[in-house]
């Protein structure tokens, strides 16, 4: 019996004594997972700003090769954090780098590698001379010939399909970011009104810049495809998911006003006689 206590003894002695080397390992790991993943990060946006992100399938990429290692990292890095507010800060920081990397990535994609910059005058002479071409502010003229596209097969499916997926899927990762980083925008008329001008300030550059096609169904399917999310993430179960992953704000619980103590009423005076 003495042997069997001794023996549970020392298993619980050697438990102890390999958690710190099992907290410093997973450490280790999730530094090195998130060392590669800025890496990965660094040297994407620097192949986008020079080549440009030539398919759909590069942006699924992208969210498969960094993403998911940055997540794993970021998980086993916490894993060895003892306060909250510790695994807090990691998670938001990770959270706020990937938010970063997306707006690099979509800077470079949608406007800095379009531009000609060694023929931008004539470059910019053949956009507007070609600006009906180029251009569209008719609302779902862009949608309705795509549609048609497909329904009649005229021009394959690959390219109306890659607009019209890829053009509601573009802009789906604000609708995670805003609201996530930034308390304001989780209100709906505030994320709608930001995401609006964002929009139609990157159509806008793309006009000025003659680095791609300005149009108003552009907008539509990017605002369409950020909504659907929002409205996705406010269902009540996925909302306590993301506060509980670190990644929205925890909600602030108005404190109570502190009461007045009441004051004991004074015993009346007995006035009979």
């Amino acid at each position: 019996m003495e042997n069997l206590e001794l023996e549970k003894t020392q298993s619980e002695l050697d438990k102890k004594a390999s958690a710190p080397r099992r907290i410093r390992l997973k450490k280790n790991a999730g530094i090195i997972l998130m060392s590669l993943a800025f890496t990965a990060m660094l040297w994407q946006v620097i192949a986008i700003y020079l080549t440009g992100m030539r398919h759909v399938t590069h942006g699924l990429l992208l969210i498969v090769g960094i993403c998911l290692p940055l997540m794993l990292g970021t998980y086993l890095y916490t894993r060895a954090l003892t306060s909250r507010e510790e695994r807090r800060k990691a998670v938001r920081f990770s959270f706020f780098a990937l938010f970063v990397f997306y707006c690099a990535v979509l800077l470079g994609a949608l406007i800095i590698s379009r531009v000609d910059y060694a023929t931008f005058a004539q470059t910019r002479a053949d956009y507007l001379k070609n600006f009906d071409r180029m251009t569209n502010f008719y609302p779902l003229e862009t949608i309705r010939l795509y549609i048609n596209a497909i329904k009649y097969d005229y021009i394959g499916m690959e390219i109306p399909l890659s607009n019209l997926v890829g053009n509601t899927m573009l802009f789906m990762p604000m609708a995670v970011f805003l609201p996530c980083l930034f308390r304001p925008m989780q209100k709906l008329w505030v994320f709608a009104l930001t995401a609006v001008l964002l929009l139609v300030a990157i159509e806008a550059l793309q006009l000025l810049l003659a680095c791609g096609s300005c149009d108003v169904d552009d907008i539509l399917l990017n605002l369409t495809g950020t909504l659907i999310v929002f409205g996705i993430l406010k269902i009540p179960f996925l909302h306590r998911l993301l506060i509980k992953l670190y990644l929205l704000p925890e909600e602030i619980v108005p404190e109570a006003a502190p009461q007045e103590p009441t004051r004991e009423e004074a015993p009346t005076p007995d006035t009979t006689a």
